[in-house]
């Protein structure tokens, strides 16, 4: 029987396949198991050490009552899939990492919500747009004494990738922000109250050459390894939610 806890990381059933293998890469280097959870997999069913909510397009605006923006494709299987086994995760009380949309998600469901378009949001947002500019470009973001994130990277201070278009706004209940950029821009919540919730605007899994952002990775498969199982299977309020 592998020691290995079971990282359960959410995708969309199509497309992203290069990050969602990244985000594999980077938990079976801290010493975690991935499983792949899409709309058409849920997997529901599944008991899971820790959940890791990926990246990709748009939360539906709709869920934090703002007006859909106009010709844009949303994954609302996608957004009731997550939603779902976020209140899995929390009645269960295991471990959460959000990466970019997935720390929208999380901030959203918890009654916050998402600026649609950052660049109408703050000054200084020119962030790039290409690919090269993706891979590349690095912006400066201060991070919160003691919190997840800076004991994961060991410095109050990074330099991180830019791949987002929207970003959090109002924060959501029990939240705190734990990263900004100098514009204001978060980059970084948690939840206090909970013992492993954290998302970051970023993407740490394309930067996992450097062993700071393997260290969230390495910090959030450590609490999963910690957990008592998760027990039984979702409750009828997670199901279809």
């Amino acid at each position: 029987m592998s020691d290995r806890p079971l990282i359960g990381i959410t995708k969309p059933t199509r497309g992203d396949n290069f990050a969602f293998l990244c985000i594999c890469a980077a938990v079976w280097l801290a010493g975690g198991s991935p499983l792949r959870i899409t709309a058409e997999q849920p997997r529901l069913k599944r008991n899971i050490d820790g959940l890791i909510l990926g990246g990709g397009s748009d939360v539906f605006p709709g869920l934090y009552a703002f007006k859909p923006k106009r010709g844009y494709r949303y994954d609302r299987a996608r957004d009731e899939m997550e939603i779902a086994w976020a209140r899995r995760a929390r009645e269960a009380k295991i471990p959460v990492l959000g990466i970019c949309r997935g720390a929208q998600l999380m901030n959203v469901i918890n009654d916050g919500t998402l600026h649609l378009e950052v660049g109408e949001a703050y000054e200084d947002v020119d962030y790039p747009s290409t690919l090269l500019g993706h891979i590349f470009y690095r912006k400066f973001i201060a991070i919160a004494p003691g919190s997840h994130l800076e004991t994961a990277i060991g410095n109050g201070e990074a330099f991180v990738n830019s791949m987002h278009k929207q970003a959090i706004d109002q924060v959501g209940e029990g939240l705190v922000v734990t990263a900004r950029e100098k514009n204001g821009v978060v980059q970084a919540i948690e939840n206090p109250a909970r013992r492993y919730y954290l998302g970051v605007q970023f993407h740490p899994e394309f930067l996992i050459h450097r062993a700071r952002f393997r260290g969230i990775f390495r910090q959030f498969v450590e609490a999963a390894r910690s957990m008592p199982p998760m027990e039984g299977g979702p409750s009828p309020s997670a199901v279809g939610a």
